[in-house]
C-alpha cells in the first residue's frame, strides 16, 4: 500500500506516473504502432461493446477528476482548462491539474452528490453493458494488435491506479478509488466517511 504524507509526496508519485506512461505511449507510437482501425468503428458504433464500454469510460473519468477538484480546491481559469480537456482528450490530460494543484481540503457541495449519483449510475450502466455484450477474448486481441487500444487500455489502467492517491488526503476510505469512476464518486455521497487533512 502506498502511504503519502502531505502534497509533495503525493505530486512525486503522479509525476512519476505520468512520465513513465508518457514515455512508453511515445516509445509504443515510435517502434510499434500499430493500426486494426478500431478507432474509426468506434465513432461508427460498430466495435465490440467491451471496447466501447472501455471508451466511454475514459469520458466518464473527467467527469469524476472535475467533481474532486471543485469539492477540495478553489479553481483558477487554467484549472478548469486541463480538467475540460480530459473531457476532449481523455482523462489522462486531467491528471496535469492534480500535479500542479495545492494541498485539497475537502469542502462538501450539495449539487455535486447529484453529480456524483449521476457518475455512479452511468459508470454501473456502461461496466455492465460491456461485461455482458462485450468479448474479453476480442479485446485482449486488439489490445496486442492496436495502438489505439493498447495506450486506450493502459490510460484506463493508470487512472484506475492513481485515484486512490487522489482520495488519500481527503478520505479514510481512498482504496475505494480502485473502484473504477465509482469509487472516486462515493465519497461524495456518504459525506460522514470524508475527513479533511
Amino acid at each position: 500500500m502506498i502511504t503519502i504524507h502531505g502534497g509533495i509526496h503525493m505530486k512525486k508519485i503522479l509525476i512519476s506516473l505520468y512520465l513513465v506512461l508518457c514515455f512508453y505511449t511515445l516509445f509504443h507510437l515510435i517502434f510499434n504502432f500499430q493500426n486494426e482501425g478500431v478507432l474509426e468503428s468506434i465513432f461508427l458504433l460498430e466495435a465490440d461493446p467491451l471496447v466501447f464500454a472501455v471508451f466511454n469510460l475514459l469520458g466518464l473519468f473527467p467527469l469524476a477528476f472535475l467533481t474532486l477538484a471543485l469539492s477540495t480546491n478553489k479553481l483558477k481559469i487554467l484549472d478548469f482548462a486541463l480538467l475540460f480537456s480530459g473531457f476532449m482528450l481523455g482523462g489522462f490530460v486531467s491528471t496535469l491539474y492534480f500535479i500542479r494543484a495545492s494541498k485539497p481540503s475537502f469542502k462538501p457541495i450539495k449539487w455535486l452528490q447529484s453529480i456524483s449519483i449521476l457518475g455512479i449510475l452511468l459508470t454501473f450502466m456502461t461496466i455492465v453493458s460491456g461485461l455482458i455484450f462485450g468479448s474479453i477474448t476480442t479485446y485482449i486481441e486488439l489490445f496486442k494488435s492496436d495502438s489505439f487500444i493498447h495506450i486506450m487500455t493502459l490510460d484506463f489502467i493508470f487512472m484506475v491506479f492513481i485515484s486512490p492517491i487522489l482520495l488519500r488526503p481527503i478520505s479514510k476510505y481512498y482504496l475505494l478509488g480502485l473502484i473504477p469512476i465509482i469509487g472516486i464518486f462515493i465519497p461524495f455521497i456518504i459525506d460522514k466517511n470524508i475527513q479533511a487533512k
